[in-house]
């Protein structure tokens, strides 16, 4: 059984540690050229719990939350070819850090962005060699050693939940400890590299400060429409829980944050939604646990609690959730609460599928919760993906008819991802080991995006080639949609009139169409300033190549 540790954090709380100042930098988003969409766009909750924990120990912190703080410019990536970044510039990145910092913190949660992330991270320490720059996130969790051995400019690398660890480090550092006793790191030591052991959960989860959004950008997230969801007004993310129980061979989720789940207290996840309807105008929160409903006496209460307060604020899960914990007795509780949408995550429609990947569902009973929740208008999702290592073509059609059942059946919103080996999770180390992926290099990392794995032909299925995948995805996703909205013209009316008014959206395809709609305006407006001649490239590069100058000359 996993443990829990308490952790006090007044413990490591002095007004001494005003004077130690912490930057915390949230990387671009990386996406392919080709790419019309900006669904990974959200807020930082990385950047807003840590920087909410820092300053209740009352450290300095300044946040650099790339994409929040320039959101509407998309780039070209210098020296990789076929990629764009969203964000900041990494030349406006280093002059945004404060000349006082006394530690540097990098977040990089997707490995698909890490080729970019070590570019900045190298620049970083051209332009701040004597200060400490340590890395984070479920990437660098992963794979902590060959992340250090790729990047040399990164000294410590923070596994896991970050909260505890970086207020130790922090307050070791400021007062010249050693860090060698601090779990939960990998460090450089002796030429080589060190884990310090494994460091547990924090045992009270609602010892954990509340994001601080007012450290970060929020409003720009805001005002652009930005939802993982459908877009039903001010969204503000919110987490009531940690971890999974489950063991998804797909998922890195153990790697991150092991297998135990940890709800907080309703009362305290409430307080939070009271708090960002009161102070940020919330029209709707949405929930970016990666499992939210696990347990049924859990999620009633909440539902319970949000009738009996009268929050009246609407709340969604768009994320894939567990079918266990829900019947009609919750979803009738949901409805009354404010929840207009639910994601589920079959994953497959395939029964072979699901016993390979450890999928634990059945797929009847989350028939019948699709049909209980249509029964009280409630809009549902389900995730699929294919292109497993062992898929055939008989497997991935059974997952497409199933799909299209689903959408005579009222089903809202029905994605198809095509599988991609993340490190840290158990499909990654089996593919490592049957030297399927043979090398971490920056080839790798960047064929994690869809576009490049088609162009260079690189997969990961044993039966199927990435082309057929990437047909059978397309195809699947048109039968679905265009199903749908033939046996549910109203929606496609409504949905017409959406984007004409630029209105609330009721599914999450609805809102992608509308957000691609925004980046093509994005990326035209970004040429037309290059053709004008505000936008001069060449003078970027010189800057980057002045800051590296000046590095050398400090």
């Amino acid at each position: 059984m996993i443990s829990k540790a308490d952790f006090d954090f007044d413990n490591y709380s002095s007004s001494e540690n005003k004077n130690f100042h912490v930057t915390l930098i949230r990387t671009p988003a990386v996406s392919t050229s080709s790419s019309i969409s900006i669904s990974s766009i959200a807020p930082s909750l990385a950047l807003a719990y840590l920087s909410g924990t820092l300053r209740k120990c009352r450290f300095s912190v300044t946040n650099i939350d790339s994409i929040g703080e320039d959101i509407r410019n998309i780039s070209a990536i210098p020296h990789i070819p076929g990629m764009t970044y969203q964000g900041l510039s990494a030349e406006k990145i280093i002059t945004r850090i404060p000349q006082k910092t006394n530690l540097i913190g990098v977040s990089c949660m997707f490995s698909s962005e890490w080729v970019y992330t070590k570019q900045i991270i190298n620049l970083i320490r051209n332009a701040f060699p004597s200060i400490p720059v340590i890395a984070g996130g479920e990437h660098v969790t992963a794979i902590p050693e060959f992340v250090l051995e790729d990047c040399q400019a990164i000294d410590v690398v923070v596994l896991g939940e970050g909260e505890a660890t970086l207020v130790e480090l922090a307050y070791s550092i400021h007062n010249q400890q050693e860090i060698d006793n601090i779990k939960g790191l990998v460090i450089r030591k002796n030429r080589g590299l060190l884990r310090t052991g494994f460091r547990k959960r924090i045992a009270n989860i609602n010892d954990i400060q509340w994001p601080a959004w007012d450290m970060l950008p929020i409003d720009n997230y805001l005002s652009l429409g930005l939802s993982h969801g459908p877009y039903r007004g001010k969204t503000m993310p919110i987490m009531a829980s940690r971890g999974c129980p489950y063991q998804c061979t797909f998922c890195s989720n153990q790697a991150m944050w092991t297998t135990l789940w940890s709800p907080r207290d309703v009362e305290d996840v409430v307080r939070e939604i009271q708090y960002y309807k009161e102070n940020y105008d919330a029209t709707s929160i949405e929930f970016y646990d990666l499992t939210t409903i696990i347990n049924k006496k859990w999620i009633l209460k909440f539902c319970d609690l949000l009738i009996k307060e009268k929050v009246n604020i609407l709340w969604q899960v768009s994320g894939g959730t567990r079918t266990e914990a829900i019947d009609e007795e919750v979803i009738q509780k949901l409805v009354q609460s404010g929840c207009k949408y639910l994601g589920f995550a079959p994953e497959s429609g395939s029964r072979e599928v699901l016993r390979e990947i450890k999928k634990k569902v059945d797929l009847d009973r989350m028939v019948s919760l699709f049909r209980i929740a249509n029964k009280y208008d409630l809009n549902t999702r389900s995730n699929f993906v294919i292109g497993f290592p062992n898929d055939t073509r008989r497997k991935i059609f059974t997952t497409l008819l199933f799909q299209i059942k689903l959408a005579f059946m009222g089903v809202i919103d029905s994605p198809i991802f095509i599988f991609t080996p993340y490190p840290g999770s158990e499909l990654f180390q089996l593919l490592k080991e049957e030297s399927l992926i043979q090398n971490y290099d920056d080839r790798y990392f960047n064929s994690l995006g869809l576009d490049l794995k088609i162009n260079s032909g690189k997969g990961y299925c044993l039966h199927v080639k990435p082309t057929e995948l990437f047909i059978y995805q397309m195809s699947g996703m048109i039968m679905f949609y265009g199903v749908y909205y033939l046996t549910h013209p109203l929606q496609l009316l409504r949905f017409i009139n959406s984007i004409i008014s630029k209105g609330n959206t009721s599914s999450v395809f609805e809102q992608r169409i509308i957000l691609s709609i925004t980046k093509r305006f994005m990326r035209y407006g970004m040429k037309k300033e290059k053709s004008h001649g505000r936008v001069d490239v060449s003078s970027e590069r010189r800057k980057l190549g002045d800051i590296r100058h000046g590095a050398r000359q400090r």
